[in-house]
């Protein structure tokens, strides 16, 4: 008996030593370098977002937050990058409610499974409107009176989007609808392009976040045709909504922060924290106010419950506009073989 307690001394020192390991492991997280993919271009509001958090983020964590942007495809590229990433929450993904929102609805196939590859780490910022512009040349002020160019001259009047599937083509679709009108859409590889394309005059009409269009509008490099959301932006006072038109299909824009599915609980909850506190920092304070967006901290299950109630309101939207699934773009990333 004494002999095998000898034995069993060791065995059980051991495996308490591993253990201790595993725990001091978990309780250094992070240590190396984590990565942020962006599913969207250089430049645009969620780029700007993504580079404030992390640097904020960085800052507390006391490792490197690293933005990658991984464009195209309406996002489907990005998003899919970040859910074949390895689940120990050194890879995230920031996005807009574009990919696990509207995606699912919009393409009868995906690459990534919304509800499944993905975990919530929480809540961003949501705005209360976005805007609609045009170059100073076209002649016209409103978007009454854009719809009257388009209705004398179908086609003519084309629309920036950032690819089949993106908020601005959602849109561009209700707003067609509800004229009665025919636009062409242009697809950009994200905000940061089709803004570029409305400065250089190659499109008619391009959707915006207020803190890109306002200092443009400002210069008198564009103008600004209506502000989405059923009230008039505080910014853009003589600036009509489009619920004011009866042109708002009521899908607001808010943006979160996800990892892939099955990163460990205790990485999520650590980087749950960590981005709370950076959203109540002074610094990303000043940038909210700045942009006109509104933080939205909380817990990652009470993001989690947001998201499935967007899922849900945007899904009895679409039916009732008429949109329809289809084919995912062509340049979308294949779906991955699941167990």
């Amino acid at each position: 008996m004494v002999a095998a307690l000898k034995k069993l001394f060791p065995a059980l020192a051991l495996a308490a030593l591993a253990l201790h390991a595993g725990a001091g492991h978990a309780d250094t997280f992070p240590s190396k370098p984590i990565r942020i993919i962006v599913s969207t271009s250089p430049g645009g509001l969620t780029d700007l977002l993504s580079r404030t958090v992390g640097k904020l983020m960085s800052d507390s964590l006391g490792q490197q937050v690293v933005i990658e942007n991984r464009p195209g495809a309406g996002t489907l590229i990005g998003m899919t990058a970040c859910a074949r990433a390895p689940a120990d929450g050194y890879t995230l993904c920031l996005t807009d409610n574009q990919s696990l929102v509207f995606n699912p609805l919009l393409f009868s196939k995906l690459p990534y499974d919304p509800k499944a590859d993905f975990v919530a780490v929480g809540g961003v910022v949501r705005t209360p409107n976005d805007v609609i512009v045009a170059p100073p040349s076209l002649p016209a002020n409103t978007l009454t009176e854009v719809m009257a160019l388009a209705r004398a001259k179908p086609g003519s009047i084309s629309f920036a989007t950032w690819g089949p599937g993106s908020l601005p083509a959602i849109y561009y679709a209700w707003i067609t609808r509800q004229a009665g009108v025919q636009m062409t859409p242009v697809p950009y590889k994200g905000a940061g392009p089709s803004f570029l394309a409305i400065l250089s005059g190659e499109v008619s009409l391009a959707y915006s976040s207020l803190a890109i269009a306002k200092p443009a509008a400002e210069a008198g490099k564009v103008k600004l045709i209506a502000v989405t959301g059923s009230r008039r932006a505080p910014a853009f006072p003589n600036t009509a909504s489009l619920g004011e038109l009866n042109s708002d299909p009521g899908l607001g824009t808010f943006w979160g922060l996800y990892a892939p599915a099955k990163t460990p609980a205790a990485h999520v909850s650590r980087l749950n924290a960590e981005l709370n506190k950076a959203l109540a920092s002074p610094a990303f304070q000043a940038f909210a106010q700045q942009g006109f967006l509104e933080a939205t901290p909380g817990t990652p299950e009470q993001f989690a419950a947001q998201l499935a109630q967007a899922q849900t309101t945007s899904a009895r939207t679409f039916q009732a506009i008429g949109i329809q699934a289809t084919e995912a773009p062509s340049d979308a990333p294949q779906a991955a073989p699941r167990p």
